[in-house]
């Protein structure tokens, strides 16, 4: 009877099992929340999924690792950035100027590579992001290598840094996460919604041919597009190493989720891609957990979640669905 009792969990712990992977699964979502609002926001500017958004946004990361760290360190780039005032930077700076860096690089890209992006086929289209990403990802292997290396901490991450909530811990690390994200968000929100720029931007996603008639320029539109989601993947980038390490294949496995969830969302929907990214996350912690699956599989729980909901609304959960014109 004894080694009953100590098989059984009581209901109390099983709800605050529960709970935990729940908020385990938060910080999770707050990371493929932030990229796939940037994947979003690229697609909305070109009506194409740009692959590379994850590479852009770890180039990003570790651009803040080089400001953020000693000329004398081992870290490449650093030496070159030892040239600016305040060198080392605190590692929040450091994170606010490679959002910018990343940002310039995505313009950079969309201006010179990818400049008739948005007018290419759907396939040559695909073709030339995954070469995107192959090429950001060389640059990246050849000046940091595959080497991991630690970011730092953004955020308290002692073991008393926790806000209990029945019996489960909610870490401050989550809590700082998607303050973070929600307020990048909010800003761009208030871009799209309050300036010239964010609303010609909307009115080309929209119509593209009437706001091309009313003198909208597309393409000034849409290297702003890509400027702001290359700083949010570098955002996202910068959270997911400061809980981890900082490697070379970081954001790609980060990309799959994030192309999920803003599937599952919408492309057309900012809040949808947020959304997406929770229940992403949450599909990630919690169904191998109860089904008792590996770790290594938890890809294919937020897949099941991704096609369950597909097969209802292809448009996903808050995309507009498509208008037939007959």
């Amino acid at each position: 009877m004894k080694t009953h009792r100590h098989y059984f969990c009581s209901g109390e712990v099983v709800v605050t099992l529960l709970i935990q992977r729940i908020l385990d699964g938060l910080f999770n979502g707050s990371i493929y929340a932030a990229l796939a609002v940037a994947i979003a926001i690229s697609h909305r500017a070109t009506g194409r999924v740009n692959l590379a958004q994850g590479e852009i946004g770890l180039f990003g990361g570790y651009v803040a690792l080089a400001m953020a760290s000693p000329a004398a360190s081992f870290v490449a780039g650093a030496a070159l950035f030892s040239n600016l005032p305040g060198h080392p930077f605190n590692l929040w700076v450091a994170m606010l100027l490679a959002m910018a860096v990343a940002a310039v690089l995505a313009v950079a890209l969309q201006s010179v590579v990818m400049r008739d992006f948005d007018e290419s086929t759907p396939q040559r289209a695909l073709n030339r992001s995954i070469a995107l990403l192959i090429c950001v990802s060389a640059v990246i292997s050849s000046q940091w290598g595959g080497r991991a290396r630690i970011f730092g901490e953004l955020f308290p991450s002692e073991s008393g840094d926790f806000v209990s909530i029945l019996g489960a811990r909610l870490r401050y690390t989550t809590i700082g996460a998607w303050v973070v994200v929600l307020i990048a968000c909010g800003f761009v929100t208030l871009f799209l919604s309050k300036t010239k720029a964010g609303l010609s931007f909307r009115a080309l996603t929209d119509n593209r041919g009437s706001s091309v008639l009313v003198g909208i320029q597309p393409k000034k539109l849409m290297a702003i597009g890509w400027g702001i989601s290359g700083a949010l993947a570098a955002l996202a980038a910068s959270l997911a190493a400061s809980m981890s390490l900082l490697d070379s294949s970081l954001m790609f496995r980060t990309l799959i989720y994030a192309l999920a969830a803003v599937t599952l969302g919408g492309f057309d929907s900012l809040r949808g891609a947020v959304v997406g990214g929770i229940i992403v996350a949450q599909a990630q912690t919690l169904i191998p957990g109860y089904l008792g699956l590996p770790t290594e599989m938890s890809i294919v729980a937020a897949l099941i979640v991704l096609i369950a909901v597909l097969v209802f609304r292809p448009w996903g959960l808050f995309g507009q669905r498509p208008v037939e014109r007959v």
